[in-house]
């Protein structure tokens, strides 16, 4: 294989292969990936054949000498296409592909594959390449995913929050209030866990801009005023929940739960999981017990999302 860094040249070629891939998310579209490449020293690479066709993509980005996949997304791993690559074919990649890498001064690469909800079909050659070649598992994430074709029974918690919620006068909708819902996550977010979120409003505002179809707000509303609400990341066949916040007096009246019932009850109708989140901190080495549970209250399962290192 043929092994390039990514140019902008390649963008049309880079958006088309991606949205004809295993995983065709519009995460992977450059208009996406780009918005904040301002934080990233981009080094995704394309696999092309000796006769020019492109056979793979990674996204990824390079701090000093190492290279990680691409930390600006929710998920990463090589792109891969519908057809006509298999394990042998991840196996020649990754060895020329390190090649590649070796010779542009990486010192080893960081690899976080692609966790199994998301792609149309299975994908998981790439952590069979990992085994081989040697790579060690240096993080997990226990992530929490709704089956919405088969999902697990609820628990008696979250049958009584959707009560209250519903007895209380909550009601949930789309909404376009981005300013609003945006203040409110910020202060969550900063008084419970002292952090803000990765996106600002200006930069969230834009990619709705360009994603109207993929990223969607609803909202938990009480007498007129928003309560709680979560943003909705659909790719493929998965929905994610990006972005969950609620007041104090959302809290009160578990909006929250409602806002989450609502999305998997009404808004996925075509989609196989709706992806919660992860519950770990510290590379996956402490569990929130607490948000875990809620989680599976709602019928969420365990997913592991492992992160891979490899020195090269």
């Amino acid at each position: 294989m043929v092994i390039s860094r990514y140019t902008p040249e390649f963008r049309e070629r880079w958006d088309d292969f991606a949205s004809r891939s295993r995983c065709a998310s519009f995460l992977f579209q450059r208009s996406y990936m780009d918005y904040h490449a301002h934080r990233f020293n981009d080094c995704s690479l394309l696999a092309f054949s000796q006769r020019g066709r492109l056979l793979a993509m990674l996204p990824a980005e390079i701090s000093g000498t190492t290279v990680t996949t691409h930390r600006g997304l929710t998920y990463g791993g090589w792109i891969t296409p519908m057809r006509h690559f298999d394990g042998s074919a991840m196996m020649q990649l990754f060895h020329d592909s390190l090649h590649y890498l070796r010779n542009l001064g990486a010192t080893e690469l960081i690899y976080t594959p692609l966790p199994h909800i998301y792609p149309l079909t299975p994908a998981d050659e790439d952590r069979y390449a990992l085994f081989r070649l040697g790579a060690t598992m240096t993080s997990c994430v226990l992530s929490s995913a709704i089956n919405l074709r088969n999902p697990a029974p609820r628990n008696e918690s979250t049958r009584q929050s959707l009560k209250l919620a519903k007895s209380s006068g909550v009601t949930v909708h789309e909404s376009t209030d981005y300013p609003k819902y945006w203040a409110i996550l910020e202060e969550c977010l900063m008084s419970r866990h002292a952090v803000t979120p990765v996106h600002t409003l200006e930069e969230i505002t834009r990619l709705v801009s360009l994603f109207p179809e993929n990223i969607r707000l609803y909202t938990a509303s009480l007498d007129g005023e928003i309560v709680a609400g979560a943003l909705i990341y659909f790719c493929s066949r998965t929905a994610k929940v990006q972005y969950m916040a609620s007041t104090p007096r959302g809290r009160e009246v578990k909006a929250l739960t409602a806002v989450i019932d609502h999305v998997a009850t009404r808004c996925c109708a075509s989609l196989d999981f709706l992806d919660m989140g992860g519950s770990t901190e510290s590379n996956g080495n402490i569990l929130n017990s607490g948000l875990l549970l809620q989680k599976s209250g709602l019928g969420a399962t365990g997913i592991a999302c492992p992160t891979f290192t490899l020195p090269l």
